[in-house]
């Protein structure tokens, strides 16, 4: 009976810790998302700008086609910095369900290991009373 309460203790602790890395897998997906949004917003202004630079627009001059290419370059930089930072997220996000997997399947294990413990209990309060109705049925005999 003592080894029940501080085993109900530890179960709800891993099932806290389970849930707690369940809101930071949240978090990190909202992250990865807003990441992955970012690198689409940069994406698609590389592109459109891309197709400004191509139009053959009169009276450019060369410091302006200069210009729109270094720009280009930057925003192409920007663009590859974007993708590492996803990527970086990616890991970061998967990391962490990984770790609630293992908080889950601990707080599961010992769910399990407690429900173990109380039918054993159950079982071994059966036989103390069949015992008990067994020797009081012996008595009157």
């Amino acid at each position: 009976m003592r080894q029940r309460k501080p085993l109900t203790s530890l179960q709800r602790l891993a099932e806290f810790g389970a849930d707690a890395a369940s809101r930071d897998v949240g978090q990190r997906l909202r992250s990865l998302h807003a990441e992955e949004e970012r690198l689409r917003q940069i994406d698609a202004y590389l592109q459109q700008y891309e197709r400004l630079s191509t139009d053959a627009t009169p009276g450019l001059t060369v410091a302006m086609i200069t210009g729109r290419r270094q720009f280009a370059s930057r925003l192409r930089e920007a663009a590859l910095r974007q993708r590492q930072l996803v990527a970086e997220e990616q890991a970061r996000y998967q990391q962490q369900v990984d770790r609630w997997r293992s908080a889950r399947a601990q707080a599961l294990a010992l769910q399990r290991y407690n429900e173990r413990i109380r039918e054993r209990l159950g079982e071994h309060r059966e036989r103390l009373d069949q015992r008990l109705l067994d020797e009081i049925a012996q008595r009157r005999r």
